[in-house]
């Protein structure tokens, strides 16, 4: 597991040993405690960490330091580090350089000098708890946008593919009409409309209703039935079927399975009016 760091940073170097040790009494086991005694250390300090691997967590700054002061300082790092948490420490109500660092909504908490000990540790373990929780939401986010981004492609994928699948099904010579186990119809082919001369927008529903439609169009109608046969598994059986108009149209079904487990019917319809002219 990745170790986590919190820069403690102060110009005058009693008050920072004091809050370096402080921190590591209570938080040394589970957290590396660093100290830096100026902005310009800090800024390297946290730059040299996150480079390692460290994620630092919190930075806890004094207001008034030479160079940079720590509103400036926790500003700046914000920039590039907007997921660290900042503290800032200062010796009065500096309202102006509280209001910069709000402004830029780089601060977490501001305490006052001298601080209580077990205020000051409350503080941070609870800006930890919500710098852990952050993370862990960052964290989620990015594999949730990962997953999205393979969804994403594998549903073009599979869009891609369902839109050839459906061109060769259409481009089919046969009629295809496929029914689900309860005898609705899932889908079919132009093919299938232009061979039985049934508008496209009627075969939806059942099959008992395109039968009924097909029935009308067969010399013998009793010659359908088969269609309503649910109990029929059987496949390869083939139906000669005489139109009123002397087309003869061969039928055949196959079983429809997924994972091995029969889920419908496929019907092909074929015109073979020609070849049993010819026979």
């Amino acid at each position: 597991m990745n170790r986590t760091a919190i820069i403690c940073v102060d110009d005058e170097q009693i008050i920072l040993q004091s809050l370096g040790e402080q921190l590591k009494r209570s938080l040394g086991k589970d957290y590396d405690i660093e100290l830096a005694c100026s902005a310009e250390e800090a800024l390297f300090l946290c730059n040299e960490l996150e480079a390692g691997g460290i994620s630092v967590a919190l930075i806890i700054s004094d207001q008034r330091m030479p160079f940079m002061s720590g509103d400036e300082l926790l500003i700046k790092i914000h920039a590039t580090y907007p997921q660290t948490l900042k503290i800032l420490l200062t010796g009065q109500a500096d309202i102006d350089s509280v209001g910069n660092i709000v402004n830029a909504n780089a601060l977490y908490r501001y305490i006052s000098k001298p601080w209580d000990e077990t205020d000051l540790i409350l503080t941070v373990k609870e800006a930890l708890r919500r710098y852990e929780q952050e993370s862990e939401l960052a964290k989620q986010n990015t594999i949730l946008k990962q997953k999205n981004k393979l969804l994403k492609r594998s549903s073009r994928k599979i869009s891609k593919a369902f839109k050839l699948m459906l061109a060769i099904f259409e481009n089919r010579d046969d009629g295809i009409l496929v029914i689900d186990q309860q005898g609705d119809i899932a889908i079919f082919n132009q093919k299938f409309s232009l061979l039985w001369n049934i508008d496209a927008d009627l075969v939806k529903g059942n099959i008992s209703h395109v039968a009924g439609l097909i029935s009308r169009r067969v010399e013998q109608p009793g010659s359908i039935d088969f269609l309503l046969d649910r109990d029929n598994l059987e496949s390869g059986k083939n139906h000669l079927l005489k139109l009123n108009d002397g087309t003869i149209l061969e039928s055949n079904f196959q079983p429809l399975k997924l994972k091995e487990q029969i889920v419908g019917k496929i019907w092909e319809f074929r015109d073979v009016t020609v070849k049993q002219s010819s026979d």
